[in-house]
């Protein structure tokens, strides 16, 4: 079993370095990480933030070599029905802008949703971060959470016949501004620029406990994430591999 799982940023992926060894590898011309995670080979990929690198990424490294893909990494909430550091599972991914809707794989939900997941019915994905609370009451009709890359994710894993899931988890609440405009903290590729960040909290000293208390609150919902994703991956991989033999049965479910 090989799986795919997308992340956007450093900070939503890095949990992953301290749970699992991980070996680089080149796929489309893309750098990924890769694990060993109970009998499934597992991929992963930092996108960057936004639809263009999205919609940029997806199409080199998803491909038919992959049993499933997991679009994943932070959300934000749109409704009062989800909270920060809840793992969320959406049954369908709907574009804010086309009016586009992908959904998810059925079988691949229902799993995710009894091993715990918060079960949503849209995740809206938009091509800006949505900063305020008033724009989450506005987008609130359609969907429970937003973020900025998932339908691209999961409309290119439709065209390769890749069946694709998105589990992500709440990293700010739907009555909370963010602290900070995040779209002028990161560089073209969307990663986040260090020297954006040191320069906004010279100017705004102010924020910066809210920027801390953020960086807190994302680094848990991260870590939150990663130990689901882990336990959903092994029981999968064992549900179609088999357990190993008893004498390496210790090993596989660390």
């Amino acid at each position: 079993m090989n799986i795919l799982i997308t992340y956007a940023v450093e900070a939503e992926f890095a949990p992953w370095r301290a749970l699992r060894n991980l070996e680089k590898v080149t796929v489309g011309g893309v750098e990924l990480h890769r694990a060993q995670v109970g009998r499934a080979t597992v991929d992963f990929v930092t996108t960057g933030m936004g639809s263009a690198n999205a919609q940029r990424i997806a199409p080199a490294v998803i491909s038919k070599d992959y049993s499933f893909c997991v679009a994943s990494g932070f959300a934000g909430a749109l409704k009062a029905s989800v909270n920060s550091g809840d793992v969320v599972v959406a049954r369908k991914a709907r574009h804010d802008g086309n009016g586009g809707t992908v959904v998810c794989s059925r079988n691949l939900w229902s799993c995710a949703f009894g091993d715990g997941a918060k079960a949503i019915e849209s995740l809206l994905t938009t091509d800006h971060v949505v900063n305020t609370a008033a724009e989450k009451a506005r987008l609130a009709p359609f969907a429970e959470a937003v973020d900025m890359e998932t339908f691209w994710i999961l409309s290119v894993a439709r065209t390769n016949e890749v069946p694709a899931i998105a589990i992500r988890v709440i990293s700010d609440s739907f009555d909370r501004d963010l602290p900070v405009d995040i779209d002028t903290m990161v560089d073209e590729e969307g990663n986040v620029r260090v020297g954006g960040v040191v320069r906004y909290v010279a100017k705004h000293p102010l924020a910066l406990p809210a920027l801390v208390r953020l960086g807190r609150e994302s680094k848990t919902a991260a870590e939150a994430l990663a130990h689901f994703l882990e336990a959903y991956i092994k029981k999968l991989s064992f549900a179609t591999h088999g357990w190993p033999p008893p004498e390496l049965q210790e090993v596989a479910a660390s």
